[in-house]
């Protein structure tokens, strides 16, 4: 069995930009290749993608830079695929830590994911990001031979985190500082939600025959965005790399011109900004790319 403490990492400094939503195209017809999605097809394909996330509540996403772990027996796979999810990450701007810092993201390459998995849970030992036994049970449940966990909390938009118990919060039992939270208006993003750490592991057998630019993109956007599982009736295939173990022989070689826009568009929009903002602008920057001609 793979053991997960065989570690390729890399990293690489990046910077942290913004930029405002990006405009609504003239014309509301999407076209992915040869293809053409109207834009509800393209809006119900973002829900999937996403998990079909509440409207309004922001969707969590690193806040602090990312330092990513790859652990695989074939080293040389392992590095490919490092260095592609880091490069994918600078390019959606998600802030990337230099070498030596503490992982906050670690993909797992494992012979036998699930039996891994269990008996971490059967030794009761805390794995990566102390992932609890229920939360193992949660990962299990997948239906792809995928195992995700992501570890986020609520924040104020300043980053403070929210003290659910003031009274209990606070050294030396002295109360916790108060939330500093003064209007919670339909409008104003008091809120955000902050990844704290991302887990994905892989059965190696799942992976054989895939490119490290599949196996890399794939992970990318579940360590990197909230995601959930797609079917590829529901999706149209092959128009997102979430199809990679639905069906590998008509997934996209690469992330899609929607997959690059969702992580595009969560991590330039404001902190805070609700779930239902950033698919919209992530359906309107793929009509725009897709005008344009985009890859």
């Amino acid at each position: 069995m793979t053991s997960w403490i065989n570690v390729v990492a890399a990293v690489a400094g990046a910077t942290v930009q913004t930029a405002p939503p990006p405009a609504p195209p003239s014309d509301p017809i999407i076209v992915e290749g040869e293809k053409v999605q109207s834009e509800q097809a393209l809006s119900e394909l973002a829900r999937d993608i996403a998990g079909n996330p509440r409207p309004r509540r922001p969707l969590a996403r690193f806040e602090r830079p990312l330092c990513l772990m790859v652990a695989a027996a074939d080293t040389a796979l392992g590095q490919q695929v490092a260095e592609r999810i880091i490069e994918n990450a600078r390019d959606a701007r998600v802030p990337v830590r230099g070498k030596g810092c503490k992982p906050n993201a670690l993909l797992a390459l494992s012979d036998n994911a699930q039996a891994q998995l269990r008996d971490v849970k059967a030794s009761g030992r805390r794995l990566f990001a102390g992932l609890s036994a229920r939360e193992i049970d949660a990962a299990l449940g997948a239906r792809d031979p995928v195992y995700v966990f992501q570890a986020s909390r609520q924040a104020s938009n300043t980053g403070e985190p929210i003290v659910n118990s003031p009274e209990a919060a606070g050294p030396n039992g002295l109360p916790g500082p108060p939330n500093k939270i003064w209007s919670a208006g339909r409008l104003k993003r008091d809120l955000r939600e902050d990844m704290l750490a991302a887990l994905v592991v892989v059965d190696n057998a799942a992976v054989a025959g895939l490119t490290p630019i599949q196996i890399a993109d794939y992970a990318s956007l579940r360590l990197l965005a909230p995601t959930g599982e797609v079917d590829l009736a529901e999706a149209g295939a092959p128009h997102t790399i979430m199809t990679l173990f639905v069906s590998p022989q008509n997934a996209p070689q690469t992330l899609s011109r929607f997959d690059r826009a969702y992580l595009k568009a969560l991590y330039r929009l404001p902190a805070g900004s609700f779930a239902s903002e950033v698919l919209r602008a992530a359906v309107l920057e793929t009509a725009r790319s897709a005008e344009q001609g985009d890859d």
